[in-house]
């Protein structure tokens, strides 16, 4: 089963956000939350909000919050709080306060069952390649 969750309008910048998601991508649900709470950076805790949303939302569907993983987490740009900030000579610059959207599907689904489906779908590919290349040589169109 998956869970999709989404939280939208976070007021820190999505270069922030980024790298933290990358380092939970894949991950187990639990065992992310607890690596995160140990993790110095502020911007940890939306990433740690939408994990405890995305396991209260399993539970309410009966799935047992040990066996989730992470399948998908992304994180979007959003609007851009545009300011002015004056400088010399009576000129202003911009100040772009930016805003992020995370995305996160959960699954209790192992994920080696889904390297597996996409490595069988490698090789189809690559057998396919193959045989264009075959088919080239022989003189054949396709």
């Amino acid at each position: 089963m998956q869970i999709s969750i989404s939280k939208n309008f976070i007021r820190t910048s999505p270069d922030k956000i980024r790298p933290i998601i990358n380092l939970v991508r894949g991950w187990k649900v639990t065992k992310a939350i607890t690596e995160l709470d140990f993790v110095n950076k502020q911007s940890t805790n939306p990433v740690i909000e939408i994990l405890k949303s995305s396991v209260a939302a399993s539970k309410d569907k009966d799935v047992d919050e040990d066996e989730l993983y992470i399948k998908m987490i992304k994180c979007d740009e959003g609007p851009r709080l545009k300011r002015r900030r004056i400088i010399h000579r009576g000129r202003a610059t911009t100040i772009n306060k930016r805003m992020s959207h995370i995305s996160l599907t959960i699954s209790d689904e192992n994920n080696s069952e889904n390297k597996s489906i996409k490595a069988s779908e490698k090789e189809n590919k690559d057998n396919k390649s193959v045989s264009k290349s075959a088919r080239r040589k022989n003189g054949s169109k396709g």
